[in-house]
């Protein structure tokens, strides 16, 4: 059967004849190409097709949680596993943010269980080189968080968990990791290296993006922010080149 353009039709009617678009859209074309419609008086429509096979996730709103100095909140994730091992023998990385001065620590780790040694470690020495406390942490409902627990209550650390299945909910350590991993394979490229050297790429970025302004500080550095002074980029050839030559053996500090 074919449809007769010049019959007077409804705006559901139009709308399912052009494929089920948007409200706007169908409105705009009747109002372009003078399409004839019936009940003009009626301007909204619903249509359960469209709800049902057209939905989307709403978008993520901004975290409601804030920080007013360093270590108020650590945002934390680990990344992995990859497909190629590094060179010093790690499939995954930890990173922790502070969220006050958006500064990054990266550890990489050769299963996710070093987590439950490092996270102490780092807890130790930062608290002893700021002389202040871990207030709150914010990580997923991963495994090798799970048995931190009873550690973050012992240590009076208050922590947040994403919702199950739901990363985006943790989305300063998730655009963390695209930031690091999108330097990292550049400096790699660039350096005609083998992927191979990914986990001291990835960690000289961690060092670069701490050490670039950034418009969530006024422009100015989390280095910066943290250590109340700027960051000396004349270091930046010296550990370039100790870094990356392929004549030479890699030994980080």
């Amino acid at each position: 059967m074919v449809a007769n353009v010049h019959e007077r039709t409804s705006l559901d009617g139009w709308h399912k004849r052009l494929g089920h678009p948007s409200q706007k859209l169908v409105n705009q074309i009747i109002k372009s190409f003078s399409l004839p419609i019936k009940h003009k008086d009626h301007v909204s429509y619903h249509c359960t097709s469209y709800s049902i096979n057209k939905a989307h996730k709403q978008p993520f709103r901004p975290t409601s949680l804030v920080s007013h100095a360093p270590l108020d909140l650590i945002y934390t994730d680990v990344w992995g596993p990859s497909n190629i091992v590094g060179l010093d023998g790690s499939y995954f990385y930890l990173i922790l943010v502070d969220h006050f001065t958006k500064y990054i620590w990266f550890y990489p780790m050769s299963n996710k269980s070093c987590v439950s040694r490092i996270f102490p470690q780092f807890k130790h020495l930062i608290e002893k080189q700021f002389h202040t406390t871990i207030k709150s942490i914010y990580l997923d409902n991963g495994g090798e968080f799970v048995a931190f627990k009873q550690y973050f209550s012992i240590n009076g650390i208050s922590h947040y968990t994403t919702a199950p299945h739901t990363p985006q909910q943790n989305g300063v350590s998730e655009r963390r990791h695209r930031h690091l991993v999108e330097t990292g394979l550049t400096l790699l490229y660039d350096a005609s290296l083998p992927l191979s050297y990914w986990p001291y790429a990835f960690s000289t970025s961690a060092y670069l993006i701490n050490r670039q302004p950034t418009p969530l500080l006024q422009n100015k550095t989390p280095f910066e922010i943290l250590f109340c002074q700027p960051p000396n980029y004349l270091k930046l050839k010296k550990i370039w080149m100790s870094l990356f030559s392929p004549h030479k053996t890699i030994q980080y500090k």
